[in-house]
């Protein structure tokens, strides 16, 4: 259709609906009076413009489904199939016959939860991290669908690739999206429905060998929080790593979230006279443990004919004698009729953890966590040379075998460490800059001087302050003052330290300096610049896998631009 006739058609349709309405309106005496003709203006029309009953322009709307393995370990590629749907009443362009800037396309982002943004996604080496690295909501590596097809109306299209998963996520309950339209290229007639996800859980690859220390024969190993080893948790319940997101030092890092509990145990086990252990935690200084009763399962293989599965061997929690007790791993897996059934070769599945806690739901502050171990009846085993020793590891050898050493029991018989939890968040937030007591950056963010003052008189200089803070002083930060393009000033360190760069600290995360004005505008903006402060506080919380929990960080921005009056 010519555009003249598109025209004409949209002015008749136009004047067709008015006079429906005003017949519907007039009476009898209204027939009376003449009519005439009014020129009539006719505006573009917008692409989804919509009236109550009438469906005026077309739009697509774009859907999405991706599937592929339930299950994957650090390191390994998985397979993906993503389907696009266009589920509107116009062609969905893809890159294929229009520009990038104006097609769809798909992005495959691994997150911890189902809260997906639908934006651009980035990988780990756009923040000076590896492909070896995880990212709360990544967009996983080679994973976007950039060469996309146009999609009729009604109509669909499957797309499939491999991609890797990160050697260094941590195990646990992951989510694959994908997200079409990140960029919001193409006008929809609906743009909340661009998300789709699957669970996927991803394991840890197998650990290294263990050296047994002498005379020891049957042994139970307390091993790990996530991949912290017992021996990297001091007694006061804190410990130090290195951010692999950020590289940040933390030192005394209190753990959170979800905690996965790991401990190893002799091949012999279960015997005749060891069935069960048990988790169990309290508060410091309270009197009741509390039994951990998350459940806790293994994979097995399962074969009927040519169909394999994996099917979920439980471990407990089991009622046994008043108490929730858990399985070692039983020496061969279930016995099904009809059924061929193994245990995997290899613990790919990420099997790994004996013991669930959520920190989340307990008070902030140290605990102690305590592993006990009971026959068949329900029967208390004690340590001794004659039943088995309780072990701790002590470090790693050439080769990656950890050495361990024999650990002294409780005097109930189990063996107990510390473990201090705070999942509080962080706080961030920037004063408004001033200069002496009265000029302070108003709303328009500008911070006016007075020229004919000294910039190095005291009242002349310019206050930057802010904070950055925990209620722990569990936290680390870094501010930085931007002018134009080019760093002004920047600190970083402890929230609880004293000083950092040119700043004073008092202790609990309140920083503060003053500048002369010449310091901030510098020789190349010598009487006026815009300036962007940007402080970012990080949280040392961990879930035990090297990673900070960066929910609980903060961060804030304030913009300002200092002139003369």
């Amino acid at each position: 259709m010519s555009r003249r006739l598109h025209k004409r058609v949209c002015v008749a349709g136009i004047i067709m609906i008015a006079v429906a309405l005003c017949c519907c309106m007039l009476t009898a005496a209204v027939a009376q009076v003449r009519l005439r003709r009014v020129p009539v203006t006719v505006k573009p029309l917008p692409r989804l413009l919509r009236v109550p009953g009438f469906l005026l322009l077309r739009a697509p709307d774009l859907q999405v489904a991706i599937s592929g393995s339930s299950r994957a370990i650090q390191g390994e590629d998985i397979a993906l199939k993503i389907v696009v749907f266009n589920k509107g009443t116009a062609n969905a362009p893809g890159t294929n016959d229009t520009t990038a800037g104006k097609a769809y396309m798909v992005d495959i982002v691994l997150s911890q939860d189902t809260v997906i943004p639908v934006e651009w996604a980035t990988q780990p080496v756009y923040a000076g991290l590896t492909i070896d690295d995880f990212v709360e909501d990544m967009l996983m590596l080679g994973a976007r669908i950039s060469n996309t097809q146009t999609i009729a109306p009604g109509k669909q299209t499957t797309y499939t690739l491999s991609t890797h998963i990160p050697a260094r996520t941590p195990p646990g309950i992951y989510y694959l999206a994908a997200v079409v339209d990140a960029g919001e290229n193409v006008a929809e007639s609906k743009e909340n429905n661009n998300v789709a996800y699957y669970r996927i859980r991803i394991g840890a690859s197998e650990d290294p060998g263990t050296r047994i220390p002498p005379a020891v024969d049957m042994w139970v190993m307390p091993y790990a929080v996530g991949n912290t080893t017992i021996n990297n948790i001091k007694n006061t319940g804190l410990t130090d790593y290195v951010d692999t997101l950020s590289g940040l030092n933390m030192v005394n890092a209190p753990f959170g979230s979800r905690l996965g509990l790991r401990h190893g145990y002799d091949s012999r086990l279960p015997n005749a006279a060891i069935a069960y252990y048990r988790w169990t935690y309290k508060p410091v200084g309270a009197s009741v443990w509390q039994e951990f009763t998350e459940p806790v399962g293994v994979h097995y293989t399962k074969q009927v004919g040519a169909v394999i599965s994996f099917p979920v061997y439980t471990l407990g929690p089991h009622s046994v004698n008043g108490m929730s007790l858990y399985e070692f791993k039983p020496h061969d897996p279930p016995t099904i009729p009809g059924a061929i059934t193994s245990w995997p070769t290899s613990d790919w599945f990420g099997d790994i953890y004996s013991g669930f806690l959520d920190s989340r739901a307990l008070a902030k502050g140290k605990h102690e966590i305590k592993l006990e171990v009971f026959d068949l009846s329900g029967n208390k085993v004690m340590p001794a040379a004659s039943t088995f020793r309780f072990l701790v590891p002590t470090g790693v050898a050439a080769g990656g075998t950890i050495t361990t050493a024999v650990a002294s029991p409780t005097s109930d018989g189990g063996f107990a460490f510390a473990v201090y939890m705070d999942n509080r968040a962080c706080g961030a937030y920037i004063d408004p800059p001033a200069i002496g007591t009265t000029t302070v950056a108003g709303e328009c963010g500008f911070l006016l001087y007075d020229s004919s003052i000294a910039a190095s008189d005291n009242a002349a200089k310019v206050r930057i302050s802010f904070f950055a803070t925990h209620p722990a002083n569990r936290a680390v930060f870094n501010f930085r003052i931007v002018r134009g393009i080019n760093t002004a000033s920047t600190a970083g360190g402890e929230v609880a330290a004293g000083t950092a760069g040119v700043y004073t600290g008092d202790g609990h995360g309140h920083f503060q300096h003053k500048f002369m004005r010449t310091q901030l505008l510098g020789a190349k903006c010598p009487e006026k610049a815009a300036f962007s402060a940007n402080l970012h506080v990080y949280a040392k919380a961990t879930n035990g896998w090297h990673h900070r929990l960066n929910k609980l960080d903060a961060h804030h921005v304030r913009a300002f631009a200092l002139a003369p009056k």
